[in-house]
């Protein structure tokens, strides 16, 4: 099974990127595999995992936030495992393309 993850606090004042960093350590301790993107984080697992992840996520920022949004897409698949990976490779197999292009701006 899996998860796309989005929580924003709304209204305070810590940096975003520090919010996701303060939930770094949750992520590495989940059995989840995961991949944390520009706009949210993709996880795989069973739903009781994910569910579990997702209340881990909410209670480490709400120590700093009174108010969230949380976002979750489930993608529920029967018989599907390593889907994160594969979903991936599939992707670049069939388009013979990069899948991203990251280009750090210049200083200045």
């Amino acid at each position: 099974m899996l998860g796309e993850l989005r929580i924003t606090p709304v209204g305070g004042h810590t940096p975003f990127a520090r919010l996701i960093a303060s939930l770094m350590p949750v992520l590495a301790q989940s059995s989840l595999q995961y991949q944390v993107h520009a706009m949210g984080t993709a996880v795989e697992g069973d739903l009781e995992a994910i569910l579990a992840l997702v209340r881990r996520c909410h209670e480490e920022l709400r120590k700093d936030n009174e108010r969230l949004l949380i976002e979750l897409s489930i993608d529920d698949r029967a018989g599907a495992e390593g889907e994160l990976v594969r979903s991936l490779d599939h992707l670049r197999e069939l388009s013979g393309q990069p899948l991203e292009r990251l280009v750090r701006p210049r200083p200045g």
